[in-house]
């Protein structure tokens, strides 16, 4: 079973994409510099599973991106403003790290661990920390209480809750049938 997950990140400047890929899901991470760049990408992108918007993509974007591709999970960080030094946090097992101009996407092996990766990555000039939507407001809780800028989770409107939740449930199940690391 893969899942496809698009995470779209506002940035200042063009840069190239790149795919973190595993037996379980294929996150295609995705600069943007405009909403209708991100709409373009959900376009363009294929059958998705999980969509997340970061670096200052608010409710405008995720209007559009939910009209984009109806029916896929639309998360976003609230109300944010863009910025140009963005760190993005998300699990997986294998530490990455993926720079976009002023902007760091980074992954953590478990939620425990998000709060030192946020405090090395406000310690190289990140002036705000967005955690992935599987991570949720307790671990955003521990980061926010060891960094001084400002923490954000992904979250997602009442209109992407039962796919998410059906995401959740098809992707727990598949962590159950995985092989130990």
């Amino acid at each position: 079973m893969m899942f496809r997950n698009l995470f779209l990140l506002l940035v200042g400047e063009p840069a190239a994409p790149v795919v973190h890929a595993d037996e379980l899901s294929s996150t295609a991470i995705v600069p943007v510099t405009s909403v209708d760049e991100a709409v373009a990408a959900v376009g363009s992108a294929g059958e998705l599973d999980l969509i997340e918007l970061y670096g200052g993509m608010g409710v405008d974007a995720a209007a559009a991106v939910v009209a984009a591709a109806p029916g896929v999970p639309v998360g976003f960080a609230g109300a944010v403003e863009p910025s140009a030094a963005v760190g993005v946090l998300f699990e997986d097992p294998a530490p990455r790290t993926w720079r976009f101009g002023g902007s760091t996407v980074a992954t953590v092996p478990s939620a425990d661990e998000a709060p030192a990766a946020a405090v090395k990555l406000v310690a190289e000039g990140v002036e705000r920390i967005e955690l992935c939507g599987g991570m949720g407001p307790v671990p955003g809780a521990a980061v926010r209480a060891v960094v001084d800028v400002p923490v954000t989770t992904v979250l997602f409107g009442f209109e992407s809750l039962p796919s998410a939740a059906a995401y959740r449930a098809r992707f727990e199940a598949a962590l159950g049938e995985r092989e130990p690391f």
